[in-house]
């Protein structure tokens, strides 16, 4: 089973974005409640996201 890098061991870069600024509160908010850096959670998010795209892809039938 492949291992997650830790933060040490993983090279960032930045990515710029635009959301609406509900959603920005939102996340501030959460990450404030749960002691965690907006960082942190985006990346999580994102993660999270691609794996759950990854799943359902391999749920359809194939020909």
């Amino acid at each position: 089973m492949k291992k997650n890098p830790t933060p040490d061991e993983t090279e960032t870069e930045m990515l710029n974005t635009g959301l609406p600024k509900g959603l920005i509160k939102r996340v501030k908010i959460f990450c404030n409640e749960n002691e965690m850096t907006i960082q942190d959670f985006m990346t999580d998010a994102i993660i999270d996201k691609l794996a759950l795209v990854h799943k359902e892809r391999r749920k359809r039938p194939r020909l």
